[in-house]
């Protein structure tokens, strides 16, 4: 028996980011972005760096839709990525998408 071991690039992925409002509330945001796989070499190294690096490798580009992603430019990734709640919330997608979580009603 061989073994055909799938693998994917990258994946256009749901992200969803909890935004603080008055009252100790949040407000949920949710967009795609696809993803570049990072090697487990590449992830460790980029891990170590901080969130930011890794995000930073490993975004591709982003869209309100799964059909309208575009690629990120170098600006729109450096504001999005100094948001915290923004990039918390794509450190955890990419996560999920990294560990093959399916998303439930995306």
């Amino acid at each position: 028996m061989k073994l055909r071991i799938v693998k994917k690039e990258s994946v256009a992925w749901p992200v969803t980011v909890n935004i603080p409002v008055d009252g100790g509330k949040v407000e949920e945001a949710s967009f795609f972005v696809r993803f570049k796989r990072l090697s487990e070499t590449e992830f460790d190294k980029l891990a170590k760096e901080g969130q930011t690096s890794l995000l930073d490798a490993a975004i591709l580009g982003a869209g309100e839709t799964e059909g309208d992603i575009e690629e990120v430019t170098t600006a729109d990734k450096k504001a999005l990525l100094s948001d915290t709640n923004y990039r918390v919330g794509l450190y955890n997608a990419y996560l999920k998408m990294d560990a093959g979580v399916a998303e439930k009603n995306s």
